[in-house]
Order: C-alpha cells, then sequence, then structure tokens
C-alpha cells in the first residue's frame, strides 16, 4: 500500500485545513464539504480569471476570443456546481460503522487527486491567457484545458461512485 492512509490525510490538510478525515461519522461529512467547497473556490478563481480576460478584450474590441473564453468559463461554472452540490448522503461512508482502511485510502487518494487534477486546470487556464493574442495558440490551449476539465469531471464523478459504494 505504498502511501499510507495517515500520509494521505496529512497531505490533504495542507489543502484543506480543519479537514478533520473520513474515520467517524461526526466529522465525515464537516470534511467532504470542506473538501468539496475548497475546490469550488479555486474553481471560481480560474473562472473569475477568465472572465477577467473576457472583460479586457471586450473593452480593447478584440471579439474574436470571446466565445472559446465564454465556453471555458462555462464548463468551469458547471463543474464546479457538480462539485458543489454533490450528495452529502454518501449513506456507506457516512453511517454509524467505521469505514474500511481502504476504502478511506480511496476517498483520500481521490480527493487529492482532485487538487491535483485542478491544478492542471489552472496551468491551462493560464496557457490560455497566454495565447490570447494568437487565434491558433489560442484554440489549442482551449482545447487543452477543455481536456483537463474533462479529466476533472471524470476523476470527480469515479471518487463519487466509490464514496456511493462505501
Amino acid at each position: 500500500m505504498g502511501v499510507s492512509v495517515a500520509t494521505r490525510l496529512e497531505r490533504l490538510v495542507r489543502f484543506v485545513p480543519g479537514a478533520a478525515g473520513y474515520q467517524d461519522r461526526e466529522n465525515s461529512r464537516a470534511t467532504d464539504k470542506r473538501v468539496r467547497m475548497r475546490l469550488v473556490e479555486d474553481m471560481h478563481r480560474i473562472a473569475l480569471g477568465l472572465e477577467q480576460d473576457k472583460a479586457r478584450l471586450a473593452q480593447s474590441g478584440s471579439f474574436s476570443a470571446l466565445p472559446i473564453l465564454d465556453r471555458l468559463s462555462g464548463r468551469l461554472e458547471r463543474l464546479g456546481r457538480t462539485v458543489e452540490f454533490a450528495s452529502r448522503g454518501y449513506a456507506g461512508l457516512f453511517d454509524l460503522h467505521k469505514v474500511d482502511e481502504q476504502t478511506l485510502e480511496q476517498v483520500y487518494a481521490f480527493d487529492l487527486g482532485l487538487f491535483d487534477a485542478l491544478s492542471v486546470v489552472r496551468a491551462k487556464a493560464e496557457a490560455v491567457r497566454a495565447a490570447l493574442a494568437d487565434t491558433t495558440a489560442l484554440k489549442s490551449a482551449a482545447l487543452h484545458m477543455t481536456e483537463a476539465l474533462d479529466d476533472f469531471g471524470q476523476l470527480f464523478d469515479q471518487r463519487r461512485r466509490i464514496v456511493d459504494a462505501a
């Protein structure tokens, strides 16, 4: 088992201070909400950057890139709502019984993976920003960001399935 549950929890707490973990029922719902809200906050910051880019382009009279930025921003916002409003009633994970260590390890791994995947999205958003002046580069950067958003969404869906099955 390469990395221990405790090690994963320590790393998760670096992303989400105060995350107590999923070991007991009292803290598991709060931890789940904190993790998801931290992800949502980061997603909002990335979307805000895209919105600011759109405003700057519109003020300068450069409208050709606006639809691309609008699609990326909209996709990021929809994904953020999916994360924010995901069910908090995962029966198996939040029941009275303790969750087995293997399930905890999987959930922590997915949580950490989501933060890593969001870092990739952030980097791709920066690449979009850097490519605003070149339509070809912008299309390529937008495609890469879309792929990173797809990866994040798929990872979140996998996490949801593991938590639902717990």
